[in-house]
């Protein structure tokens, strides 16, 4: 699972993933309208949210790689919080808030085109809050964090 191989590349054993229920899934869910990807789901459900060093985002950023590093990772009840504010100031009310990348950007699910189904439609989105866009990052939430798996930390740079 790619989720697991971020914990191990990406975050310090002393700081392990927090934890989610499928009950905090749900109640996310139920208020948001939306049924989050099942790939992000089992991910978040058997791994838990992680925390990742800044080590991810020195090796993006040194490597210069066309890459957006993740900064948090949102538990059920801030992703209902993050994306009921930024929608309240201009982000698109069809995303749905899932992590940042430590600077205000938000990843983000489309929850239009998740209600609609298909695998097709669990693309990973950013919001970029500085210019008020949308773009998309990955074709799944797998896909996203695979990419940063396929990361390879900066030498000199202390992980995990």
């Amino acid at each position: 699972m790619s989720l697991a191989r971020f914990v191990e590349k990406w975050c310090l054993a002393d700081y392990p993933p927090e934890p989610v229920s499928e009950v905090e899934l749900r109640l996310a869910e139920d208020k948001l309208g939306v049924r989050l990807p099942a790939d992000y789901r089992e991910a978040v459900l058997e791994v838990g949210l992680p925390r990742p060093t800044i080590a991810l985002l020195d090796a993006i950023v040194e490597r210069e790689l066309d890459l957006i590093s993740v900064g948090d990772f949102y538990s059920p009840k801030q992703m209902i919080e993050e994306t009921v504010r930024w929608r309240e100031l201009g982000m698109p009310d069809e995303l749905v808030a899932f992590a940042g990348d430590g600077s205000g950007n938000k990843f983000c699910f489309d929850k239009n085109r998740l209600n609609e189904g298909g695998d097709d439609n669990r693309t990973v989105w950013l919001f970029d809050h500085d210019f008020g866009t949308v773009e998309c990052v990955a074709s799944s939430f797998d896909a996203w964090i695979s990419a940063m798996c396929d990361v390879e930390p900066w030498p000199g740079t202390e992980v995990g």
